[in-house]
C-alpha cells in the first residue's frame, strides 16, 4: 500500500500503521464485547495490529467509545504492563509485540477496563421505547401552533407520584437543562446561591455557567444540615439548591423531620428560592417530602427521566411555583421553546405502562444490587464508602490523586472527589459511579480488592503496589 491507501479492515500503512479510531472504537463495541484491553489484545494477536503500529490517542478515542480519558489511559497502561504496547515521547503509543510473548499475566484480574467515573447508565437497563414513541406520535394536540409546556396526560401521568400539588406544570429537555432553567428563575438578577456540599459536579458546572458565587451547606447522612443552612442564610443567598434523594455523592434522602427544620429556617428568609434536583427520578429506591408542601410559592422541583427510560426521551418535568415556572418558560430560548408534544406523550404512556413499570423497578433493583454489593465490599476491607441509594459511592482514601492513578494503572477510572466540593475539599474522597459495574460476584470481588489495597497506598507511591 501507498501512503494514505486505506485497507478494507480501517488500517492505513506506509512503513507502519496508524490504527484508525473509528475503526478500533466499531471493534471494541461489537467484537470486542466492550472490554478495551480484551480487544486490543485480541488484534495483537490476530495480526490485525502489528508491530509498530501506532495507535490513537486517548483523548480521540475515549468520546468515540463513550468512556472517560480515565479508563482508555488505564487500558493502555495494562496492556503496556502486558508488554503489548509501548508508548513513546515523539512517536505515539506504538504495538511492541505480536502477543506470542504474553504470559499467563493476561489472565490476571486486571484484564477488563472499568469505567467508574463518568456516571453512565447500563443502556441494558433502559425500557423498549417502540411503543412509547408510538402512542406519544397520536397525541391528540400534536402539531398545533399553540404551546403546551406540559400536556394533559403527561400531568395525569406524573401528578401521582408527585409529592405535592404544585402551582404549575411544565417540561424541559433534560433534568440538566430544567434544572438550569430553575436555578436561572430562582436566583433572578442576583448571583448568590446556597447549595449543599459536596453536591453533583453537574450541579456545579450549571452554577460555573451561569456564573454564580456559591455558599456551601453542609451535609450529613440526612441531608443539608440546619446549622450550616443557618449560617448561609445570613448572608440572604437568592436561592438554596439541593438533591431531596439519591443524592450525589453521599447518596441520601432528606427525611421528613430533617425537611421540617430546614423549612422553618427558609420561612425566616423569605428573599430565598428553593430548587430541588432529583436527577436520577423513578430509579431512586426511596420518596422524598418536598419543601413544595411547606412553601408552595417558592419552591420548584426538577425530575429527570433520562437515566430511566434513556437521553433520547429528552423529557424532564419541572412543577412548583407558578411564578418560577413562568420564568424557566421565558428563559427557555427567549420563550420560543416547547418540549415536543410526541415526546411528552411517550414519557406519559411510559409512566403509566404495567410493562415499562416493572421493567424500571427491574433496573432500579439491579442497580441498588451493584452499588450495595461494592460498597459491602469495600467495608469489608477496611475502607469507608457511603451511598444507601442512587448510582454512586463515595470512598474515602488516604490521598484522592494517588488513588486515581493507581487504579487507573489497573483498568478502574474513577472520579475526583474535590470536583463534588464548593471551594476547598474537606477530605481526600473518590466519587465512584456503579451502575455499570459487574453482576459477578469474582469481577466485584477482584474491583474491591484493588480499592481495598489504597487503604495503605500513601501519597506518591507505585501503582503497582496494588498488584
Amino acid at each position: 500500500m501507498t501512503k494514505h491507501q486505506t485497507a478494507p479492515d480501517g488500517v492505513e500503512s506506509e512503513t507502519g500503521q496508524l490504527a484508525e479510531a473509528d475503526w478500533i472504537a466499531r471493534y471494541v463495541q461489537t467484537d470486542g464485547g466492550g472490554d478495551l484491553v480484551h480487544s486490543i489484545r485480541d488484534l495483537i494477536r490476530t495480526g490485525r495490529l502489528q508491530a509498530g503500529a501506532r495507535l490513537p490517542t486517548v483523548r480521540v478515542l475515549a468520546p468515540l467509545l463513550g468512556v472517560s480519558p480515565a479508563t482508555v489511559a488505564g487500558a493502555w497502561s495494562r496492556l503496556r504492563d502486558l508488554g503489548l504496547i509501548d508508548t513513546r515521547r515523539r512517536g505515539g503509543t506504538v504495538v511492541t509485540d505480536t502477543g506470542t510473548r504474553e504470559t499467563a499475566r493476561a489472565d490476571s484480574p486486571d484484564d477488563h477496563s472499568w469505567d467508574l467515573a463518568q456516571g453512565l447508565i447500563d443502556y441494558a437497563l433502559l425500557p423498549d421505547l417502540g411503543q412509547a414513541l408510538l402512542a406519544g406520535s397520536r397525541e391528540p394536540s400534536a402539531h398545533r401552533a399553540s404551546k403546551e409546556h406540559a400536556i394533559p396526560s403527561l400531568i395525569a401521568a406524573v401528578a401521582p407520584t408527585w409529592p405535592f400539588r404544585p402551582e404549575a406544570w411544565s417540561t424541559a429537555g433534560s433534568g440538566t437543562e430544567g434544572t438550569l432553567l430553575a436555578i436561572e428563575a430562582a436566583v433572578g438578577e442576583q448571583r448568590l446561591l446556597a447549595i449543599e456540599s459536596p453536591t453533583s459536579p453537574r450541579l456545579l458546572d450549571i452554577c460555573s455557567t451561569l456564573g454564580l458565587e456559591l455558599i456551601a451547606v453542609e451535609c450529613d447522612g440526612r441531608g443539608p444540615t440546619p446549622s450550616s443552612l443557618r449560617t448561609a442564610l445570613e448572608r440572604r443567598p437568592a436561592a438554596f439548591v439541593y438533591q431531596p434523594r439519591a443524592q450525589v455523592p453521599l447518596g441520601h434522602a432528606v427525611d421528613a423531620a430533617r425537611l421540617d427544620e430546614l423549612a422553618r429556617l427558609l420561612h425566616e428568609s423569605p428573599q430565598t428560592q428553593i430548587v430541588e434536583d432529583d436527577f436520577i427520578g423513578p430509579l431512586s429506591l426511596r420518596s422524598a417530602p418536598s419543601m413544595g408542601a411547606l412553601l408552595p410559592e417558592r419552591t420548584l422541583l426538577v425530575r429527570g427521566y433520562c437515566n430511566t427510560y434513556g437521553i433520547d426521551l429528552r423529557t424532564c418535568v419541572l412543577a412548583g411555583s407558578s411564578r418560577l415556572i413562568d420564568r424557566t418558560r421565558k428563559l427557555r430560548s427567549f420563550g420560543a421553546a416547547m418540549n415536543s408534544r410526541i415526546l411528552q406523550g411517550a414519557l406519559a404512556w411510559l409512566l403509566t405502562d404495567t410493562r415499562t413499570n416493572a421493567a424500571v423497578d427491574h433496573a432500579r433493583q439491579r442497580y441498588a444490587a451493584r452499588r450495595s454489593a461494592l460498597r459491602d465490599l469495600l467495608l469489608a476491607r477496611g475502607m469507608s464508602a457511603q451511598g444507601d441509594d442512587g448510582l454512586n459511592l463515595w470512598v474515602a482514601v488516604p490521598h484522592e490523586e494517588t488513588a486515581i492513578v493507581a487504579l487507573a494503572a489497573h483498568g478502574i477510572s474513577v472520579a475526583s472527589g474535590s470536583r463534588c466540593h464548593v471551594g476547598p475539599r474537606t477530605g481526600e474522597f473518590l466519587r465512584v459511579s456503579t451502575a455499570r459495574l459487574p453482576d459477578s460476584a469474582e469481577a466485584l470481588r477482584r474491583i474491591a480488592d484493588k480499592f481495598g489495597a489504597l487503604v495503605n497506598l500513601e501519597a506518591g507511591q507505585s501503582s503497582r503496589q496494588l498488584a
